[in-house]
């Protein structure tokens, strides 16, 4: 390919990683992982017109923690916290090296909980908090950190039909969670709920 059409060019990586699992009961696990990830070729969004360009090199590197499944016979957890840091590795027109990778928190957490009042009837109730992040490359606009709580009702009508509630951003908190360009921000949604029915045959 010629230099012009290198943005055609596949991107490739490698990922190297190290993790462990631990089942402290049959229904319970808990996992670990240390991750780094080095990619060439990289494409990114250009923060004015939302383009595809090409952003050199760049490698991110972290780790993951989580705990999933049954604390108890009628409670059920699923915990989970990332830490990532990523930069640009090789200077382009489109930014210099050591620059921060955008849309990428280096704090992420995620917690759902449910718990089974009786064998028809369970609440649930969750956490997803995000810390600041960068919209773009440029690193100019910073989206600030975000707090969302979550919550849901479980409710077995027989055992052919179930109805679930779910309510999203219970405090109708105002948050950002991604953008496309440093002027084109996604906002998260407002309070809202949905409802569900399941029905078997």
């Amino acid at each position: 390919l010629a230099a012009n059409l290198q943005t055609l060019a596949p991107e490739e990586f490698r990922n190297l990683e190290v993790g462990l699992k631990w089942e402290p009961t049959e229904e319970l696990a808990v996992n670990a992982a240390l991750f780094q990830i080095d990619r060439t070729n990289t494409r990114a969004t250009d923060p004015n017109t939302g383009n595809p360009v090409l952003s050199g090199a760049s490698r991110t590197k972290g780790f993951e923690l989580s705990l999933s499944g049954k604390i108890l016979a009628n409670w059920q957890a699923s915990l989970g916290y990332t830490y990532q840091d990523g930069e640009i590795t090789r200077t382009t027109t489109a930014a210099p090296a050591g620059r921060s990778l955008d849309k990428l928190p280096h704090h992420q957490i995620s917690a759902w909980t449910r718990y089974d009042l009786s064998g028809a009837f369970g609440i649930g109730l969750g956490l997803v908090h995000q810390s600041s992040q960068f919209a773009t490359i440029s690193n100019a606009v910073r989206l600030p950190a975000f707090t969302r709580i979550d919550a849901a009702l479980f409710y077995d009508v027989s055992d052919n039909l179930s109805l679930q509630l779910n309510v999203e951003n219970l405090t109708d908190a105002d948050y950002f969670p991604s953008a496309h360009t440093d002027n084109n921000i996604a906002t998260g949604k407002p309070l809202n709920a949905k409802l569900t029915a399941r029905v078997k045959f």
